[in-house]
């Protein structure tokens, strides 16, 4: 198996004895993030990757929440700052990453100050509905888990990307 295809392959699976699995038993493993006390968790298939910053080429007249456009792997990529957008205090006190989700055209590029987490969710982790979220984000979390007092939404990012493409000021 290419080591793409190992990173990628679905990550449900059942704990015990496949012979008594019971529906509580169904583990979803999945990758999250936070912008301030918002967690979101990265698609199940979408690929990621996490960096340093690199060098931002600003881009005039547009959004403060825009950063600019980084070159990676000889594709363009806007970098968004979501704590901006969402009206969120960063943490100063850490080292910013570049968080890169998906490749190619589709990528974007999301500033973080936490190092994202491998989180497990069994199906009693899901809410029933969903609490109020900013307006600007609301659309793209389809579901949620609370694990640990915390809040954690699965992020349609390549939705979300599209929707701030029209948003720019130009």
């Amino acid at each position: 198996m290419k080591p793409s295809q190992a990173l990628n392959r679905p990550l449900v699976y059942h704990v015990g004895d496949h012979a008594n699995i019971y529906e509580e038993d169904i583990i979803i493993r999945r990758l999250g993030f936070r912008i301030g006390n918002l967690g979101l968790l990265i698609a199940q298939r979408a690929v990621s990757e996490l960096s340093d910053i690199p060098q931002i080429c600003p881009l005039p007249f547009t959004s403060d929440w825009l950063l600019g456009l980084i070159n990676v792997r000889g594709n363009l990529v806007p970098v968004f700052d979501l704590f901006n957008l969402l009206k969120f205090q960063t943490n100063t006190k850490r080292k910013q990453k570049l968080l890169i989700l998906d490749q190619g055209e589709s990528a974007g590029g999301i500033v973080i100050d936490e190092l994202p987490e491998h989180l497990s969710f069994s199906i009693n982790d899901e809410l029933a509905s969903l609490p109020p979220l900013p307006d600007i984000i609301q659309p793209y979390t389809t579901s949620g888990y609370e694990k640990n007092n915390q809040l954690w939404f699965n992020f349609e990012h390549l939705a979300f990307f599209k929707s701030l493409s029209t948003k720019l000021k130009m």
